[in-house]
């Protein structure tokens, strides 16, 4: 199973649109959430994946087909 079955499917919009270099204010805007709940989501993506830094939640965004490489 991929990892990102383990994620919600607002949590793999946000880590798409990290991924895409939006910034939280952007997401926010797309989604039509608060700037808190992107955060949250954003966080909860990261821990569910065990990963510490932006750098890595674009690089298992890649690695997933999330985004274009």
């Amino acid at each position: 199973m991929r990892e990102e079955k383990r994620l919600s499917n607002r949590e793999t919009s946000v880590v798409r649109l990290v991924a895409e270099g939006r910034t939280n204010k952007e997401i926010g805007r797309i989604l039509n959430i608060s700037l808190k709940t992107v955060e949250t989501y954003r966080a909860a993506a990261m821990r569910k994946l065990h990963l510490s830094s932006l750098a890595g939640l674009v690089r298992y965004a890649v690695r997933n087909g999330l985004i274009e490489p």
